[in-house]
């Protein structure tokens, strides 16, 4: 962080949060009611495959707590890329370097989510390809080698450096985040553009919610093993 960026004007954001739109338990609406108490200013909802999460959780705030930016995380076919300030779904099953492109097309960020985890991700492609941001820390339990990698190997090669929690459970949201000069989504674009961005990670939340969110990992893959409905496909009920 620059000495001439008062932490009055630092903006905390978290980037990478799933709903029940995609593969998290929390429904759009509850994701709306934590992030309205939760500190931060900006938030970015990146349900897999699906910007429709992002936008029901834009639409419930209404204005209040933090301003949305909405994204997706897409599925490539060589690993996760977060997208954000997109307004629609992004095909599925493209080569990165390939989703990268249309996500700049559509005047929007690329993010190399996790680049080191062992599963959905984009490895040394990172800093091959023209990603706006790298994600070198990441909220999911038993990532931590795999984030010390990306921010050794990559950060330093990387444009912008980001963090986001990956939350699939409504405690982690906001555990992890990215930090930047400014306080709203525009201040947050140009920050990334800037590479003046700077990940924080809040160890004493990721050790409380780290066991719950591994049973619900060891849930979801068991579920999906059964044949569950692909992500996207769960629709939030109206409340009686």
């Amino acid at each position: 962080m620059s000495a001439a960026v008062s932490m009055s004007r630092v903006g905390r954001a978290d980037i990478h949060i799933h709903t029940t739109m995609s593969d998290g338990e929390g429904t759009p609406l509850q994701v709306a009611r934590v992030l309205a108490r939760s500190g931060l200013s900006v938030a970015a909802v990146t349900d897999h495959d699906t910007v429709a999460g992002a936008l029901r959780v834009r639409e419930a705030l209404a204005g209040h707590g933090p301003e949305v930016i909405v994204g997706t995380e897409v599925t490539t076919a060589d690993g996760h890329v977060l997208a954000l300030f997109v307004d629609r779904d992004l095909p599925r099953g493209l080569s990165a370097r390939d989703t990268v492109a249309l996500v700049h097309d559509w005047g929007g960020l690329a993010i190399a989510a996790h680049p080191f985890f062992p599963i959905h991700s984009v490895g040394d492609l990172a800093v091959r390809l023209p990603f706006d941001a790298v994600e070198v820390a990441n909220g999911t339990p038993l990532g931590e080698l795999a984030n010390r990698r990306a921010a050794r190997r990559l950060g330093p090669a990387a444009p912008a450096v980001t963090g986001g929690s990956d939350a699939h459970r409504l405690a982690a949201i906001g555990h992890v985040r990215t930090h930047f000069p400014g306080r709203t989504a525009a201040d947050f674009r140009l920050a990334i553009e800037r590479g003046e961005t700077w990940a924080v990670f809040d160890w004493d939340t990721h050790l409380a919610v780290s066991p719950a969110q591994l049973l619900a990992m060891a849930w979801r893959a068991v579920r999906g093993r059964a044949g569950a409905p692909r992500p996207g496909s769960r629709i939030e009920k109206p409340a009686a």
